[in-house]
């Protein structure tokens, strides 16, 4: 009968302890990549979504831009032109910016002819590990910067204030 290890450090002979040890390696490594790579979180499907509402900061507009947005207007996302949800509230306030001063020193003013505007929006999501995706692609996050857009409208720079999911 053989022994398991000889003299030299083989197991039976034939395979060292060494060659085992980074084949095991190299498996969990495989197993790893492929976990990462190739096994997603996906979104839950259309009928398990539920209704949330966010607010959008989108700042410093014209009052034209403005006056243009509607209770009722579809909001589309510019970077996959999937629909995001429904205006419902719109509120316009004079746009303020922090302005720098001769001394140095910051004072929040008011930017002229410009507007902030909020906007209440409501729409269709699916949550998956705390995280909400709207039409189970595009997934919201609070002080997120977006591009949106609707049937009138343009804007480059709204941010996402805050995400109520019913």
């Amino acid at each position: 009968m053989r022994k398991l290890i000889d003299d030299r450090g083989r197991l039976f002979g034939k395979i060292s302890i060494l060659d085992i040890v980074v084949l095991l390696v190299a498996v969990v490594l495989v197993v790893a990549f492929y976990a990462k790579f190739n096994v997603h979180d996906t979104p839950m499907s259309s009928r398990d979504t539920t209704q949330v509402t966010y607010t959008v900061r989108i700042p410093a507009i014209r009052l034209s831009s403005a006056n243009l947005l509607r209770s009722g207007d579809k909001l589309y996302s510019s970077d996959t032109g999937g629909y995001i949800g429904t205006i419902t509230d719109i509120e316009i306030t004079d746009a303020i910016a922090p302005d720098s001063l001769v001394d140095g020193t910051y004072a929040i003013a008011r930017v002229e002819e410009r507007y902030d505007v909020l906007l209440t929006v409501t729409g269709y999501c699916s949550v998956s590990n705390g995280r909400v995706y709207v039409d189970r692609t595009f997934e919201l996050s609070a002080n997120g910067s977006y591009k949106v857009f609707t049937k009138y409208n343009d804007f480059s720079s709204c941010i996402l204030m805050s995400i109520d999911v019913d």
